[in-house]
């Protein structure tokens, strides 16, 4: 996409281009630590065969002959078939981003510089993973390889204290994101969680489990059935890695859910965003009122570029006052727990502007909050408290600067009250609807800021900015999907390869069982119970973290004003829906996988 599109020159490509590319290392992240992943986990099977040949006579040269051969085939056929499913695979991703930016003017073309980019990273993800199999042969003697990897597993010990800051740690991150609040501390609010997350979900998983297993193995009522014994045993001496491992493929569905859900949901929300700075097509924030030339420039610009312009409006309200509001109580602030601007206006232009006729007293007071729930009946500001009229409608709403806070309008009865709401100078919206072809509009839009030298922070044009919106949050959505297919991947991937390591681990087990009386029937009912109590493990996980993730991801997307309880709701269960679906599919193919090499 960012190589073989024309993206850089499209409209609003810059965003779309650079979001793309934080997107590529995040994905070359996820291709490398899951290769490495997959590697770890085939490396005592791999330690067993070269220890065989190292017992035939091969040296240590020889073994780092077979290690770059076998990895330098690795490469090229990853290569050969990666390309070939990457260019099929390109032309619908390249539907897909024209669709969500919903432009046509996005051409692609073919050449060999991406082809030549994925074959470098990739050679050196496996030049890297050659060093490490050579790390491995250095320090371990040729001949005591085999021995190495027949080494049983030694039973893990019990890290009270670890589980418990695990426990600790992930109770604390669960809190600090219910408790985030949608002001600019958010963000860093929400990354603090993030880590407490990540760390107390490895803490668990790695030291709680085992604990929980040991308690499970001194429940003899419980330990001591066919299928509970040997899941629980099998589970305990390779818990060590199966928790890093089950704390990763949990990590990974959550990072799914929580990618697909914030970018639709910006999606869907991006309507809200523009019908908050704008109610009209075209708004203009100035500190004094349009001159008479400004306003015949811009009908002139009108009748050039065949538009009609509906009766323009005017409203004056003070500088918006940045602050906090708790309970009833307005204070002004500026700092990370701003979450309001607060402005004010007189009952004249309010009655004047919506063709309504409220009547006030001087101690009342008529409030247009979008996106607030204040249930308060009274409202204190500047010491002062005054009775409060909640209202549903206000057309001169704009947000200014457009910045990211809840815009507050308070109508007072008179200009002298205003000003003691609200004591900063006034500034003029002045705003008017137009009629004509989508393209028409957006040149008038651009020609219209050039002309009167607008600053874009007080400028805002619905068509311009819906392709601004688009390009980035269409660009967002792409790479979510994206990388949730490249998470899938790895997922599925890590349990594959997983299952196949611990197959081939419990091979021998099962077979001396088998020796001793253990029939086929007993077999499925233990690899089921172990095998599910692995993938289920990490699913509850995810499905837990997202829970407590859904209210920080709430509160960003209220932030930006695009916060939709139903559409939130909605996009949370199809995603969780289609997680488990998927999940299930990866379970029930690696399960048999798992069985085949045990009962073979």
């Amino acid at each position: 996409m960012i190589y073989n599109t024309n993206i850089k020159t499209n409209s609003y490509g810059a965003v779309a281009n650079y979001i793309l590319k934080l997107g590529l290392i995040f994905i070359i992240l996820i291709a490398a630590l899951s290769t490495f992943y997959a590697e770890r986990l085939l490396s005592k099977q791999r330690t067993q065969e070269l220890g065989l040949y190292s017992m035939l006579g091969l040296t240590r040269r020889h073994l780092k002959q077979i290690v770059l051969l076998e990895n330098s085939l690795f490469y090229m056929i990853c290569i050969i078939i990666g390309s070939v499913a990457g260019i099929t695979f390109s032309k619908l991703a390249f539907m897909s981003l024209e669709s969500l930016l919903g432009t046509t003017s996005l051409h692609q073309n073919f050449t060999l510089l991406p082809l030549i980019y994925v074959a470098a990273i990739f050679a050196g993800i496996f030049i890297l993973i050659i060093l490490f199999d050579f790390w491995g042969l250095k320090r371990v003697n040729p001949i005591n390889l085999w021995a190495k990897s027949s080494q049983p597993e030694k039973e893990p010990k019990s890290h009270t204290l670890l589980a418990v800051l695990g426990i600790i740690a992930l109770l604390i991150g669960y809190c600090i994101s219910v408790m985030i609040k949608p002001t600019g501390a958010a963000f860093g609010q929400f990354i603090i969680a993030i880590v407490l997350v990540v760390a107390g979900s490895y803490l668990v998983f790695i030291t709680a489990s085992i604990s929980l297993l040991k308690i499970l193995k001194k429940n003899q009522n419980y330990y001591y059935k066919p299928n509970h014994f040997i899941s629980v045993s099998n589970m305990l001496y390779r818990m060590k890695q199966n928790g890093a491992g089950l704390a990763s493929i949990s990590l990974l569905c959550t990072s799914i859910l929580v990618a697909l859900i914030a970018s639709v949901s910006l999606v869907e929300g991006q309507n809200n965003l523009i019908n908050l700075w704008s109610p009209v097509d075209v708004q203009i924030v100035s500190k004094a009122p349009l001159s008479t030339t400004a306003k015949q420039t811009i009908h002139k610009l009108a009748n050039n570029y065949q538009i009609t312009m509906s009766q323009s409006h005017m409203v004056a309200v003070t500088t918006p006052s940045m602050g906090i509001l708790s309970g009833k109580h307005f204070k002004p602030q500026f700092n990370t727990k701003t979450e309001y601007t607060l402005s004010s206006l007189d009952l004249r232009q309010y009655n004047h502007l919506q063709n309504t006729n409220y009547h006030l007293k001087d101690n009342e007071v008529l409030m247009y909050a979008p996106g607030t729930n204040y249930l308060q009946r009274h409202i204190s500001v500047q010491g002062r408290t005054y009775k409060v009229k909640r209202i549903k409608k206000f057309n001169g709403a704009f947000v200014y600067s457009h910045n990211i806070y809840k815009s507050i309008f308070i109508v007072a009865a008179n200009p002298t009250i205003a000003k003691q709401l609200n004591p900063h100078s006034y500034v003029y919206a002045q705003g008017f609807n137009t009629h004509g072809t989508k393209w028409h509009q957006k040149q008038f839009a651009n020609a219209v800021q050039n002309a009167l030298k607008v600053d874009p922070s007080n400028f805002t044009s619905k068509y311009i900015m819906r392709d601004l919106l688009k390009a980035m949050f269409g660009s967002l959505l792409f790479m979510g999907i994206l990388i949730s297919i490249v998470m899938i991947c790895a997922t599925t991937m890590i349990v594959y390869y997983k299952q196949v390591s611990e197959g081939y681990a419990d091979k021998h087990n099962y077979q001396i069982m088998s020796k001793i009386g253990l029939s086929q029937k007993e077999t499925r009912k233990a690899i089921q119970s172990q095998v599910l109590t692995v993938f289920t493990l990490p699913i509850i996980g995810a499905i837990l973290n997202l829970i407590f993730a859904l209210p920080a991801i709430k509160s960003v997307l209220t932030i930006f004003s695009m916060y939709d309880l139903k559409i939130l709701v909605v996009v949370s269960f199809c995603t969780i829906s289609v997680l488990i679906i998927s999940y299930t599919i990866i379970y029930l193919a690696t399960t048999n996988v798992y069985r085949n090499i045990v009962s073979h």
